[in-house]
Formats: structure tokens, C-alpha cells, sequence
């Protein structure tokens, strides 16, 4: 590390460092940044949707200039797409772990097991209480709601989501691959919308709406019925079509 004095040669209390140190400040501050700018992005994207957000209300939101936002996230799509990425990559290193190991045994694997394996780590990042992954599970249910962003997305979802779609194509080899695909696509439905609010359940679980609970449960508590759910209605999809 180099070292420059100030003043006296001999005054040692005013020594500046510079270098490695230094430089490995700025990083880590120009990282916080970053990721403030991301999660304000997420959050008012979340809330609002694409088109009703400008770059300046992200920058507002941040606490930071309009160029330190494109420095950092570019342009609005561009911005929008890191946003979805960093979560995505998260989920996707979960998702082909657990099929790996499903891929490992020597057993084969079964259906549910599958289901579990791509919507558990869903509802357990969702449910361990983060804000922003809050904020991500309400734009992600508004994403996959309109087709004209499955062009800027799917390689970000699809190839894990084959990989899945291929593991129970092995365990039902008369199955159409495209009633496999529309099973699955709607059992993700079904996960993002428990995950982005289980209130109207609580809800209608009561007997009467004076008994409406004031907290939502967490959404760990839908999760093996969801599961059962999904697992059921993907088996019963592709063995009577």
C-alpha cells in the first residue's frame, strides 16, 4: 500500500492511504448504490408497472441523481430486465440444485418431488420476509400476466423451467410435451398469485367476513397444499389428455 504525507515530513498523524484500499471503498460504495437503485426500480415497478414509472421517480426514490441512475441501470428495460436477473439467478441456482440431486438417486423421481423442487424455493424466499423479494413477487405476478414481456424474460426463466418440463417428460413418456408445459405454466400462476397475497384466503376461510383476520398468514403455511395442488393438477393434465 503507498502512503503520502501532508505538512511536516515528520507529522504522522496526517497520513492519507491511497490504492488498493481506497479504490476498494469506492466499489463497495458504488455497489450500495447500485442495489439502492435496483430496489427502488423494483419497488415502484412493483407497485405502479413499467409504463406509470419514470427514470426520475426511480431516482427520487433512490436518493440519487438522474445520471447516477443510468449509470448504474441504464435504461428503463435495461433496468428492468438486472432487476428481474439478479433475482432469477437466486432462484434458478435453487431450482437446478434440488433437480440435480433428484438426477443423482438412484431412485426415480417423483412427481411431487418435482413440483416441490421448482416451486419450494419460490415461497421460501418469499417468505422469509425481505421487502424487496415482497416487491419482486408483486412484479413478477404483474409480469407474467402480459405476454408482451415473455420476449424479455424468457431466457432468463425458460431454460430452467425446461429442464423441469424434461424430468416429467421422463416420468410420463406418453405425455404431450405441450399439456406439460401448460400444466406447469399454470401451476407458476398458481404460485405467484399465493405468494403476492394470501389475504383472500385467510378471508374466505372464515365463516363470517366480521372474523377477517387483520395480518395475512405467512405464506408458508399454503405451501404443502399448494404443492399438492399443483402436483395433482399437472398428473391429472397429462394423463388424460
Amino acid at each position: 500500500m503507498t502512503k503520502t504525507r501532508t505538512g511536516r515530513a515528520d507529522d504522522a498523524s496526517d497520513v492519507r492511504e491511497v490504492g488498493p484500499a481506497k479504490e476498494d471503498g469506492r466499489l463497495l460504495r458504488g455497489e450500495a448504490t447500485r442495489e439502492r437503485v435496483l430496489d427502488a426500480a423494483e419497488r415502484l415497478f412493483a407497485d405502479q408497472g413499467f409504463d406509470a414509472v419514470s427514470i426520475r421517480q426511480i431516482a427520487q426514490e433512490a436518493g440519487v441523481t438522474l445520471g447516477v441512475v443510468g449509470f448504474h441501470g441504464g435504461a428503463k428495460l435495461d433496468l428492468f430486465r438486472t432487476i428481474l436477473a439478479r433475482r432469477v439467478e437466486m432462484l434458478s441456482s435453487v431450482r437446478l440444485k434440488a433437480l440435480d440431486g433428484i438426477d443423482a438417486r438412484r431412485e426415480p423421481a417423483t412427481l411431487h418431488e418435482l413440483v416441490d423442487a421448482y416451486i419450494g424455493p419460490y415461497i421460501e424466499f418469499a417468505a422469509e420476509g425481505d421487502p424487496q423479494w415482497n416487491a419482486y413477487a408483486r412484479l413478477i405476478a404483474r409480469t407474467v400476466s402480459d405476454d408482451r414481456w415473455y420476449p424479455q424474460v424468457r431466457d432468463f426463466y425458460d431454460p430452467v423451467a425446461r429442464r423441469y418440463i424434461d424430468a416429467i417428460a421422463r416420468l410420463y413418456p406418453s405425455a404431450d410435451r405441450e399439456t406439460i408445459a401448460a400444466a406447469l405454466v399454470m401451476s407458476v400462476a398458481c404460485m405467484l398469485s399465493v405468494v403476492a397475497s394470501t389475504a383472500r384466503i385467510a378471508g374466505l376461510s372464515q365463516a363470517e367476513a366480521a372474523d377477517l383476520p387483520t395480518g395475512a398468514p405467512d405464506v408458508r403455511a399454503y405451501k404443502s397444499v399448494l404443492i399438492d395442488f399443483c402436483a395433482g393438477g399437472i398428473e391429472r393434465a397429462i394423463t388424460s389428455a
